[in-house]
């Protein structure tokens, strides 16, 4: 995008001023970067943009705006020219409905809460965690799952009966929720599963916050009509970017250090990988060998990575490559609009598929600045929109 174009769009704060919105109607954090234009936009719209197309909306938004203020002789304001833009000129919006904004803010908070606990819901937290991972591909901020799983609840049902059990769940939410810091994320994931988002979180800051959480809940017993039946609960927790590079393999891995939790109950256990320094996503993209031991290749070799880490990579070649050979390697290089990731890496590992199929190489390279690993989570997001 033209950087001329950007510079005409006022600061965050005077944009949001301007669209009648306020600092605290932005997700926290959001205030910095492009990623405040963009979640400035869906307040407006209820449309999700990435941060480059938002800056780019905004500044034809604006000049439609003053379009319009010159030919009516009057401020028609940010909203009428945004509802204009996205009807009229890049047309995304068919039927809008004109509603009052905290009708609006209302019903989506309804549609987003539990109705039994009070907690955010799983559509919610599917947009948060997605939040989480965009903090960290433009900050750099990494945080934490955490899923929690009550103790031998179906049990409890079958004791103290349904009502009771009910009861259970409030009392574990509401534990949940004093516990959690003030922008936590706390959610009903499902039935006796519960979730939370740690923005700011590294390992050990979740491991002992769950600890927290489950001490806090075996302190709290359900009252059972006239007695105090305890209750306790099993956590996992897994951090991003160092456990997972995608958000959906992060459910995934908090999720198995739940389970090896529920082995014993009543603790919290983290995740790590036994046999791999880094965890692995999979991925179908081309990459280019652009140089050998150094020297530049005359005809860059194409192949076709599997999966990719922070450590390394495992690829599919149609010529053999020996082990110990330092390669270049442009990761996604020839993907439209995208500047890719190159980085050095070396051969540890060189097996035949099949006599048709080509060899099976992997690369062992360690991305060690903050920019890089953002740049390999950006990829494989993108990699797994294409595929889609």
């Amino acid at each position: 995008m033209d950087a001329t174009r950007v510079d005409t769009i006022p600061e965050i704060r005077d944009l949001l001023e301007r669209a009648g919105l306020k600092d605290e109607d932005l997700p926290q954090g959001f205030l910095e970067g492009g990623q405040g234009y963009a979640e400035a936009l869906y307040l407006l719209t209820r449309m999700r943009f990435s941060a480059e197309d938002a800056l780019l909306f905004w500044g034809e938004i604006l000049r439609h705006h003053q379009g319009l203020n010159l030919a009516l002789g009057r401020d028609v304001g940010i909203r009428v020219a945004v509802c204009d833009y996205f009807m009229n000129l890049h047309p995304k919006m068919r039927d809008p409905v004109i509603v009052e904004v905290q009708v609006l803010l209302q019903k989506e908070k309804s549609a987003l809460l539990d109705e039994l606990t009070g907690l955010y819901n799983r559509r919610y937290f599917n947009d948060a965690i997605g939040r989480e991972v965009e903090r960290f591909k433009r900050f750099g901020q990494r945080f934490s799952l955490v899923m929690l799983d009550v103790d031998h609840f179906k049990r409890f049902n079958d004791t103290y009966g349904h009502t009771a059990g009910d009861d259970a769940l409030r009392t574990v939410s509401s534990v949940l929720q004093n516990t959690a810091r003030s922008f936590d994320h706390v959610v009903r994931y499902g039935g006796e599963e519960f979730a939370l988002i740690l923005p700011h979180t590294d390992a050990d800051q979740a491991v002992a916050a769950a600890e927290r959480m489950r001490c806090a809940i075996a302190a709290n017993p359900v009252k059972v009509g006239n007695q105090d039946v305890p209750i306790t609960v099993s956590l996992g927790a897994a951090t991003f970017p160092e456990d997972a590079i995608n958000a959906r393999d992060l459910v995934c891995r908090a999720d198995e250090a739940l389970y090896e939790a529920k082995r014993t109950r009543n603790t919290a256990c983290s995740f790590s990988e036994r046999n791999r320094r880094f965890p692995r996503a999979p991925i179908n993209l081309v990459v280019l060998f652009t140089s050998q031991n150094g020297e530049p290749v005359s005809q860059p070799i194409r192949v076709t990575a599997m999966n990719v880490s922070f450590g390394g990579m495992l690829c599919l070649s149609p010529a053999p490559i020996l082990p110990g050979t330092k390669v270049e390697v442009a990761l996604d290089a020839e993907a439209p609009n995208q500047r890719g990731l190159r980085v050095s890496a070396r051969v540890v590992r060189l097996e035949r598929e099949s006599e048709d199929g080509g060899f099976g190489i992997a690369l062992a390279f360690n991305l060690g600045t903050q920019e890089e690993r953002r740049d390999l989570v950006r990829l494989v997001e993108l990699n797994e929109n294409r595929a889609i």
